[in-house]
């Protein structure tokens, strides 16, 4: 009869566990992916060789278009100019995204490329 018991127990210690595993994976699943709304950024890589002024110089030119805000710096602030410039255009349309890139391309001796990042 104990062993018997022991195993229902051993049973049960499972199937809670993978019932709390499940929803470990599935809760931050929906909120983050399915429920999260439009989360992209545009990546500009820096040439090797540009200066903190360069970039801000970027930010403050394409950042203050419509639709387009600049993602803050995160680390040390005198390690920044090696890091790519991040700009959210999450909810922006199709003529504020070509925009955007009409003003990179304006600089092309500070960027050396443009990616699309959390995309759709």
């Amino acid at each position: 009869m104990a062993g018997r018991r022991t195993w229902s127990r051993n049973r049960l210690l499972l199937i809670g566990f993978a019932v709390l595993a499940l929803v470990g994976i599935l809760l931050p699943g929906i909120f983050d992916y399915l429920l999260g709304g439009d989360r992209r950024q545009l990546v500009v890589t820096m040439q090797q060789g540009v200066s903190e002024g360069d970039r801000d110089t970027l930010k403050q030119a394409c950042g203050a278009l419509p639709g387009v805000t600049v993602v803050d710096d995160q680390g040390a602030a005198e390690a920044q100019y090696r890091f790519p410039v991040r700009f959210r255009i999450s909810d922006s349309t199709a003529a504020q995204e070509a925009a955007l890139e009409q003003c990179i391309n304006r600089y092309p001796q500070l960027v050396r490329g443009v990616l699309t990042e959390r995309d759709r």
